[in-house]
């Protein structure tokens, strides 16, 4: 807008969607109406109201009109039908998912003029392979705050691969399936505050080998719990292709976990994931920093451990407790050319509380790797050496940190 439509008078304010939503839908995030008047504060606002809370592509054209002192506003606005999954933050969380590999989120036309609407994500990797289907319910958008509550209701299903048993080096595979429904609360600025309920059923092809009081084994009988969910993350607005400050300087995710007894539970366990990521500018270059931490107490199943993942090694590292420490320079990334590079150094372990067999020690027993990674627009390439050798790894930008 220029300096001459400030303070301007609204006529009236159009709107032309494609993709995945409605105008209906879209009016719901404008504090801008007919009769307001215009400021580029107020626009902005609008706009991020768009893009953050909606997940919309926007853009906006300020025509004069009919009246002196008068203007007129016209939204175009697109929802995709189909995008790749976001980062493990979880900043549109339940819609991405925490692991490597790549990922599409499928997004049907709302249902009714809240916004409501049904979607489904897939997420695929060496190590899990995941399918969510989704009901989201848009209960209260505030466009003045930049806040907006949602309900989710979903069912899932999906196959892990979380260790290689012990003695022998073969994969273990687990089939977990569950329903869950989320209260989300959200704001322009990143933050989301989750709440919710989930039941998960789960089970292990083969025995894990582990011998530990704090394990459950899923092999002799399927896993059955009811999860209470609470959890605090700040996500960067800007897309991943500018994680490095003033865009993105830190994220973060804090997620507690507690299985309640009862309803058919088989144990009783409480889990707590912390994870961060910070950025710095050197130059026209950005020095990352990612951490993760993850514990747990009570009985956990052993096809619900937590795990730590490395980019040299084909399997996670899973117990009943976790943690990563990443650093990464990334080499000449605020000035935006197609092709990218970075170099990483990283190290993973986990523990098992109480472990009885060597084989899955009541220590951390770190791996540690280096490698370079190649980036092309969306698609990273992650070439790594650890204590194993090398491995090449394929993901989409912005499912990392």
């Amino acid at each position: 807008m220029s300096a001459l439509q400030n303070g301007a008078t609204i006529e009236g304010v159009t709107i032309k969607t494609y993709g995945a939503t409605k105008p209906v839908e879209v009016r719901r995030y404008l504090s801008l109406h007919a009769g307001s008047h215009l400021s580029q504060s107020a626009l902005n606002r609008d706009f991020n109201n768009l893009q953050r809370l909606g997940g919309f592509i926007a853009r906006v054209t300020v025509e004069s009109g009919a009246r002196p002192a008068s203007v007129q506003l016209h939204w175009i606005v697109m929802n995709r039908w189909l995008r790749p999954t976001e980062h493990p933050f979880y900043r549109d969380q339940p819609l991405s998912a925490a692991i490597q590999g790549v990922g599409f989120i499928v997004t049907g036309q709302p249902v009714n003029t809240h916004g409501a609407n049904f979607s489904t994500y897939t997420q695929f990797s060496q190590r899990v392979n995941l399918l969510r289907v989704l009901f989201t319910a848009p209960l209260f958008v505030d466009p003045q705050t930049g806040r907006a509550n949602s309900l989710i209701v979903d069912a899932f299903g999906g196959r892990g691969v979380f260790r290689a048993s012990e003695p022998e080096a073969i994969s273990v595979f687990s089939w977990t399936a569950g329903e869950e429904a989320l209260f989300l609360s959200q704001r322009t600025t990143g933050t989301q505050v989750e709440a919710g309920v989930r039941t998960v059923h789960s089970t292990d092809e083969l025995p894990s080998n582990i011998v530990a009081p704090s394990i459950y084994s899923t092999y002799q009988a399927p896993a059955r719990a009811t999860q209470l969910i609470a959890g605090l993350s700040h996500g960067c607005t800007a897309p991943a292709t500018q994680w490095y400050p003033p865009y993105c300087g830190f994220q973060y995710r804090v997620t507690l976990n507690d299985a309640i007894g009862g309803l058919g539970a088989t144990s009783t366990y409480r889990a707590v994931v912390a994870d961060v990521a910070r950025y710095f500018a050197i130059g026209s270059s950005t020095l990352a920093f990612h951490g993760n931490i993850a514990r747990t107490g009570g009985v956990i199943p052993d096809s619900f451990l937590v795990c730590a993942t490395a980019r040299a090694y084909p399997k996670a590292f899973c117990g009943t407790d976790s943690e990563v420490g990443v650093a990464e320079f990334r080499l000449n990334d605020a000035k935006q050319r197609p092709l990218e590079f970075a170099l990483f150094t990283e190290s993973a372990a986990s523990r098992v509380r109480q472990s009885e067999n060597a084989n899955a020690t009541p220590y951390f027993n770190w791996h540690p790797d280096t490698g370079v990674a190649v980036m092309y627009h969306l698609v990273r390439v992650d070439i790594s050496y650890g204590k194993g050798g090398g491995r090449i790894f394929l993901e989409l930008r912005g499912q990392s940190y």
